[in-house]
């Protein structure tokens, strides 16, 4: 295989793969999926829009009622202009799923056991709207944060190159040349704190999702009146010298005890989520997550990039601000171990 970082984006479409099989039974294209870049497309607009204080109407709501002409109702135009967007990544690969269902050609997925359950006809289904929503927001909240934590951890073995020794000598040592399974991975407890630190060292979602208190609470002396509107700072969490010490330093073994994964400290991490809104799909997004580093630390070498003198190119690793934290473009060369792992990769189905 080439080294060549244009390598990254088609080895990570193998988690964006997955979760539209598992949402809609749909196959995913090798390059520029159409369900692919919708989503992106969708979800790159919504990141912005989610930040709070993005738009002067988070702080003044009665903005809402002004009309989109005047100053100040900027987020009316922004709004209409995403709203297109979100609707295709809505409608587009339900109906493609549906359209599949109805010819006898679909596989397993959410939509497909979601409109089989009552005996009703696709079109007469009483759910079909609130099957379709929780199957984009499925494979929307799954593909994006796991696509954008897998390039994370790209960044982590480029600049912790013993890291990323470390967690291949231990996949050798125990499968060998052959690809890992989900059975193999409790086997390997440093791969698994590889994952596990990838998901603190650089989280995606800094802040957890909003939440709105059910009664009245004081917090380090602050009065929050019942009602009130909180966000738990999961990157200070994530960064707590008590729990995490030296929080900028990407090290695996903080979640290592005797040899073993620490489950207490696994258990606190709060990348997911609290109570009643914690994510539903946690454990899918972190079994994908954990196969695919082993998968590609199996296969592949992630080295620094260098240019036409062979001199390295040292990475410049950076995030954009917002919602979701993405990754900056940055410079890398994967390269194949060897070739008779490159085959047990194009002899793999992706989906």
């Amino acid at each position: 295989m080439p080294t060549s970082p244009s390598n990254l984006p088609t080895i990570l479409s193998t988690l964006s793969a997955s979760a539209i099989s598992i949402a809609y039974g749909l196959d995913v294209q090798p390059a520029h999926d159409p369900n692919i870049e919708r989503c992106e497309a969708a979800i790159g607009q919504l990141n912005d829009a989610a930040l709070d204080g993005n738009y002067l109407v988070d702080t003044l709501p009665m903005l809402k009622y002004i009309p989109s002409w005047m100053p100040g109702a900027g987020f009316k135009a922004y709004a209409e202009k995403a709203r297109p967007k979100t609707l295709d990544m809505f409608n587009t690969p339900f109906i493609e799923a549906c359209d599949k269902i109805r010819e006898g050609g679909a596989e397993q997925s959410m939509v497909s056991s979601g409109l089989a359950r009552g005996g009703y006809s696709i079109d007469d289904h009483p759910d079909q709207e609130i099957i379709r929503d929780v199957a984009s927001m499925a494979y929307a909240g799954g593909a994006e944060t796991s696509h954008l934590a897998l390039k994370t951890f790209v960044a982590a073995m480029l600049l912790y190159p013993s890291v990323h020794d470390r967690a291949q000598q231990e996949l050798d040592a125990y499968i060998g040349s052959q690809l890992p399974t989900f059975d193999d991975l409790p086997h390997m407890p440093y791969v698994h704190a590889v994952m596990l630190e990838v998901l603190r060292w650089q989280a995606v979602l800094p802040l957890a999702l909003a939440h709105r208190l059910t009664e009245a609470d004081t917090y380090n002396g602050y009065y929050l009146p019942k009602g009130a509107t909180v966000f738990a700072n999961t990157w200070a969490l994530l960064r707590d010298e008590e729990h995490y010490p030296d929080p900028d330093r990407f090290n695996p073994d903080r979640f290592l005890k005797n040899g073993k994964i620490d489950r207490k400290l696994c258990e606190a991490m709060p990348n997911f989520g609290y109570g009643r809104r914690i994510c539903p799909g946690r454990n899918f997004a972190m079994d994908s997550l954990h196969i695919s580093i082993a998968s590609i630390l199996t296969v592949f070498d992630i080295r620094k990039a260098t240019d036409e003198h062979g001199q390295v190119i040292e990475p410049e690793i950076d995030y954009t601000p917002g919602y979701t934290r993405h990754i900056r473009p940055f410079k890398c060369a994967i390269t194949s171990r060897s070739p008779e792992v490159e085959k047990l990769v194009y002899g793999t189905d992706l989906s």
